[in-house]
């Protein structure tokens, strides 16, 4: 069964290195690891034209803020209903399109080195996410950014995903898998449960 399923949205430019990090603080948008955390950033570090892919989008909440950091902005889901609000809610910069993302072929707009940014909030999970994480790393240039936010499994504790089917997570050894075959990785904090992955330069 596929699910790509939201939260209420969360603070996640507050969030801190996990340990075993190195480096400062990601600012503004989440990706970025050069500057102290803002809450208030809401300009983004890359250039004008930057592209950014926001799949399993859902309702476009988080599509949205990266159109208003100033990023060409393209959502997916395999919602209608996610997407019709999401266009109902209007912003530039964004377009969004159906598409079920372990069904589906891969969408023609999603060529190799065609998106500086790719993000997926909740959703990883939920997904065929290692073939999905090749893609990935096939879309982005070497410059390029995967950035995903997920719930993390406690220890101990047991998981039943259906039980809340919006708290779908990793376990820890899972979230140091996902950065097999990238060059760079880094995790945050933004709490106990959830974790912010960044990956770059894939091979």
């Amino acid at each position: 069964m596929r699910q790509h399923m939201k939260p209420a949205a969360q603070t996640e430019c507050a969030c801190r290195p996990s340990s075993g990090t190195t480096g400062t603080r990601p600012a503004g948008p989440p990706w970025s690891a050069t500057r102290k955390p803002s809450s208030s950033t809401t300009t983004s570090p890359r250039s004008p034209g930057t592209s950014a892919v926001d799949l399993a989008c859902g309702n476009g909440q988080w599509t949205r803020q990266l159109a208003a950091w100033g990023l060409n902005t393209h959502g997916f889901d395999f919602s209608a209903e996610a997407l019709r609000q999401a266009a109902a809610a209007g912003a530039p910069d964004v377009t969004y399109t159906y598409w079920d993302i372990d069904g589906d072929p891969i969408h023609h707009n999603l060529r190799p080195g065609s998106v500086d940014l790719v993000t997926c909030r909740y959703s990883l999970p939920y997904l065929q996410y290692e073939r999905l994480l090749t893609d990935v790393g096939r879309w982005l240039p070497p410059s390029g950014t995967f950035y995903a936010l997920v719930y993390v499994d406690q220890p101990g504790v047991s998981r039943k995903p259906d039980a809340d089917p919006f708290h779908r997570g990793f376990t820890e050894d899972e979230i140091q898998a996902l950065s097999s075959g990238w060059a760079f990785r880094r995790t945050y904090s933004l709490s106990r449960s959830q974790k912010a992955v960044v990956l770059r330069g894939y091979s």
